[in-house]
């Protein structure tokens, strides 16, 4: 048996590998043609006993197996499987074995045919994920655990220089705009919501701060001995060309689960956690005293910035005041297209549909049927 996977069925797939914490091939391979041998044809149980090789339950996926094959003669004949053709366009070896018979789309590949099912904020927040130390649970990749510290399946660069490459493939145009906003290193999921929409351009209602760098290593300390030591912080996000950068510092951060459907100010842990607590401000307060003696303004982003209205907006307004004071960019086009009402309410929507939680799920669909009603998008299309 052999078959390649590809899209939502390929990333569910690199989801359970980086969630287990096995190590991705680095080997890549040519696109065949699928055989169901030695049976005579593929039927779902065959096409679900594939997934199973690679590690993931077939009750995991939501839809149809989306499969890639090298030509139209080659397509699985299944009620159960979608079929996308590629015959030409690809650069070569465009796929990466995963278990025995069982390939996917390589990540630089998958990017590209997300581009054709997600909306470019999405997009941008699988790419920092594929390009990060962190990965989303597959089964439940908005409200599922989430995997940390892991290692990025692909970089930035890659990406750009594989959409360089690639010709005629359906999603190319976005995901060529999309990629010039991807940045490695991402370490956490809402930390890549803050970055993603710093990043992006006003008209994507983002709030173009430029170009940033994140979890760059910063030498801390002013004395020998702390220099001997070679004792680092690393703030999570730094706006290139300037001293201003940005911590994200949310519920998980102090032990405390990422609930989007709760009053931002419900306690959640009781008196018992206030130790841990305790010691993880301790910990944020020596650190951002370390970036000021640095030369660093760090500002902290709360999980309360993103669930009040406008919170998010206030923090990058002071960033760039900041920067502005320091003579280290302009923003007044930004910070006019911030006063405007109709703007600052699609951003804060758009916000609230990428957090966890039920809210975040029906906002996620109704900007889907809003924005992009010619695809029939299952939720998992929409966000993950």
């Amino acid at each position: 048996m052999r078959v390649t996977f590809n899209k939502l069925t390929a990333l569910l797939i690199l989801r359970a590998l980086r969630s287990s914490r096995r190590t991705l091939t680095s080997s890549r391979k040519g696109l065949l043609a699928p055989t169901p041998e030695p049976y005579v044809r593929w039927t779902a149980r065959r096409l679900g006993n594939a997934l199973a090789t690679a590690g993931v339950d077939p009750a995991d996926l939501r839809g149809k197996f989306q499969v890639m094959v090298p030509e139209q003669n080659a397509r699985i004949r299944s009620n159960a499987a979608q079929n996308t053709i590629y015959t030409h366009g690809l650069p070569a070896n465009p796929v990466i074995e995963v278990a025995d018979g069982v390939q996917i789309s390589c990540p630089e590949l998958l990017f590209i045919e997300l581009g054709t099912i997600m909306s470019p904020v999405v997009q941008l927040l699988v790419g920092l994920e594929l390009c990060g130390r962190f990965s989303r649970c597959g089964a439940d990749p908005r409200n599922g655990p989430v995997t940390f510290g892991i290692k990025p399946v692909t970089t930035a660069k890659k990406i750009r220089a594989y959409l360089a490459n690639a010709n005629d493939v359906a999603g190319l145009e976005q995901s060529r705009r999309i990629a010039e906003w991807l940045m490695d290193e991402a370490w956490s999921p809402q930390e890549s919501i803050v970055d993603a929409l710093a990043r992006m351009p006003l008209h994507e209602l983002g709030y173009e701060l430029g170009e940033l760098r994140l979890n760059p290593r910063v030498v801390a300390g002013g004395d020998a001995e702390l220099l001997v030591a070679k004792r680092s912080r690393v703030p999570d996000t730094i706006v290139v060309g300037t001293s201003v950068g940005f911590n994200y510092d949310g519920g998980p951060h102090f032990g405390e689960d990422f609930d989007a459907d709760a009053e931002p100010n419900s306690q959640q842990n009781g008196i018992a956690a206030i130790g841990p607590i305790r010691a993880a401000i301790v910990a944020d307060k020596r650190r951002d005293r370390d970036l000021l003696v640095q030369g660093l303004s760090v500002l902290p982003v709360t999980k309360e910035d993103l669930l009040e209205r406008g919170g998010l907006d206030r923090v990058m307004l002071q960033a760039m005041s900041i920067i502005e004071r320091l003579g280290q960019g302009d923003y007044t086009r930004q910070k006019q297209a911030l006063c405007r009402k109709k703007l600052a309410e699609e951003r804060q929507k758009l916000i609230w549909s990428l957090l966890p939680g039920t809210r975040g799920r029906v906002l996620s669909r109704e900007l889907a049927e809003d924005h992009m009603p010619e695809m029939t998008i299952h939720d998992e299309e929409i966000y993950f």
